[in-house]
């Protein structure tokens, strides 16, 4: 067991890893979109706070850079005593920065250039918006103001309203009460854009969410298998749904654990489509597990009332099934991966055509197999004979069917072939014929040959399992060489082995009537 259960520990810690590493530049490239000049023109200086752009870029550089008494200098302070500026100033910083981090996306391209900033939005003159925190009491702006600035061009900052509002929004979206109270190294060390602490907590809870969906579904597995046992119900389905649950429980514990850990919004959202992706997995796979069982009873009930009709149905049932679980599953995995699933479907419309010449056989064949098991003309088991070919039919698939013949050979035919050909189903006969002819001496009389009639047709009706309505012996042929008699019966079967018996009963007891007179008998 211990070699599942890594693999599934790697699989998860591959995920999130996969994701923090998609999600760690946030911090990075919005420092970098900070720096860097956009594509649009304007000057070859890096914007200052003259200019909305220039003002959240210093703040999100300072930010990055961990000096948070620098970027202070870009909100106003003008509401806190001066005595208590600085410190308040680097703390209030601290806490904006974190409340962007894990609430919005800043895109500093979209974010105004111009000196007035932007005098579209509605705001007044001196304010200019950059992004809006939904809130349980509604949306919070986030805005700047334009102050004046002695001897010099007015500059951007934070709006006193926004900075009156950090603390209230920090404690909704902060980084809560373990960052708080932990030693500095914990959140100022980072690593692809998470903090120390963060990194801790969530190998943590890797560790917590296997451990503990291993030990649930173990639990469970030991109480639920002996209550199905006694209800008569296929014990087999805990251990068959047992790696699924286990998957989908650790994808569960991870995305109730992942809150807690305060993770900034780009990174929380790579790690959610992980875990969804997980969730998407287990889900597919218990799916599978579930059919599998299910239609396992389904063929068992119908072995045991002998309806072979529906029992031929069941594996393409199955398959289809499979298919369309497969389909869905993939569906949900390119729109959780954020995949415009109309824009695929249009594709696939395009290229319909081609795909269908190209499919054409398989289409061809996957109606045929349809045909075979609507008409029902074969089923999986039966004896048949088809062209010169005899055999058992060992399964009926999406594109062929295979036959065991005689020789103990394997044939595949095309379902398409194999449904428009002559089919002899030797399985469905309820009784077998039994043909011999009696060859008896040219000298015998009359009434020798109905004496020999009168005592076949007697040992005929005393045979078991041979119908009595069809059995007859019959003077059919007036030779020079012999007098043929013809013996004819039903034997009451459609088991090959003991039709064969009864034949040679049958066989036996003719020659016993005869005697030596019998000249063949074939």
């Amino acid at each position: 067991m211990a070699p599942r259960w890594t693999a599934i520990l790697v699989l998860a810690l591959a995920v999130g890893s996969a994701a923090v590493a998609h999600g760690d530049d946030a911090p990075a490239a919005v420092a970098a979109a900070a720096t860097s000049p956009p594509e649009s023109p304007r000057p070859a200086a890096s914007p200052g706070p003259e200019v909305p752009r220039g003002a959240l870029a210093a703040f999100l550089a300072a930010a990055a850079a961990g000096d948070y008494e620098r970027a202070a200098d870009q909100l106003d302070l003008a509401q806190l005593p001066r005595a208590s500026r600085a410190n308040e100033g680097a703390r209030l910083a601290r806490q904006l920065a974190a409340v962007l981090e894990r609430t919005v996306s800043l895109d500093l391209s979209k974010v105004s250039d111009e000196p007035e900033g932007d005098r579209d939005d509605g705001l007044l003159a001196k304010h200019d918006q950059i992004a809006t925190i939904d809130t349980p009491d509604g949306p919070v702006p986030i805005l700047l103001e334009r102050e004046p600035r002695a001897g010099g061009a007015p500059v951007w900052r934070f709006a006193p309203a926004t900075v009156a509002r950090i603390p209230a929004l920090y404690a909704q979206f902060g980084y809560g009460p373990f960052a708080d109270f932990l030693p500095e190294p914990f959140t100022t060390i980072r690593f692809l854009g998470l903090q120390l602490w963060q990194w801790l907590g969530f190998m943590v809870l890797i560790a917590v969410a296997v451990g503990g969906s291993w030990a649930m579904v173990r639990l469970l597995g030991r109480v639920a298998t002996p209550l199905m046992a006694r209800r008569g119900w296929n014990g087999g389905l805990v251990e068959h749904a047992g790696g699924p649950l286990t998957l989908a429980l650790i994808a569960a514990a991870i995305a109730a654990g992942l809150p807690l850990l305060a993770l900034a919004l780009v990174v929380e959202r790579v790690l959610t489509g992980g875990t969804e992706a997980l969730a998407i997995v287990a889900v597919t796979w218990l799916g599978l597990r579930l059919l599998d069982v299910l239609s396992n009873g389904v063929q068992r009930h119908f072995v045991e009332r002998r309806q072979f009709g529906a029992l031929s149905m069941v594996p393409l049932i199955r398959r289809v099934l499979k298919i369309f679980i497969a389909v869905i599953a993939f569906v949900l995995a390119l729109q959780n991966f954020g995949f415009n699933i109309t824009g695929v479907a249009a594709g696939l419309g395009i290229g319909g055509l081609a795909i269908a010449l190209a499919a054409q056989k398989t289409v061809e064949n996957l109606f045929g197999g349809v045909t075979l098991i609507a008409d029902q003309a074969v089923r999986v088991g039966d004896f048949c004979r088809f062209g010169e070919t005899v055999g058992t039919v060992e399964d009926i698939g999406l594109r062929s069917t295979r036959v065991r013949t005689v020789d103990r050979t394997l044939v595949t035919i095309p379902n398409a072939q194999f449904s428009a050909m002559p089919l002899e189903n030797l399985s469905r006969r309820d009784r077998i014929p039994i043909r011999a002819t009696l060859a008896l001496p040219p000298s015998s009389t009359g009434a020798h040959v109905r004496e020999v009639l009168a005592r076949l047709r007697a040992m005929l009706a005393e045979q078991p399992k041979v119908d009595a309505s069809s059995a007859r012996a019959r003077f059919v042929r007036l030779e020079p060489a012999a007098l043929d008699i013809e013996l004819f019966a039903y034997v009451l079967t459609a088991d090959w082995n003991e039709y064969v018996e009864r034949r040679e009963q049958i066989f036996l007891a003719a020659l016993d009537v005869v005697g030596d007179d019998a000249k063949t008998l074939k």
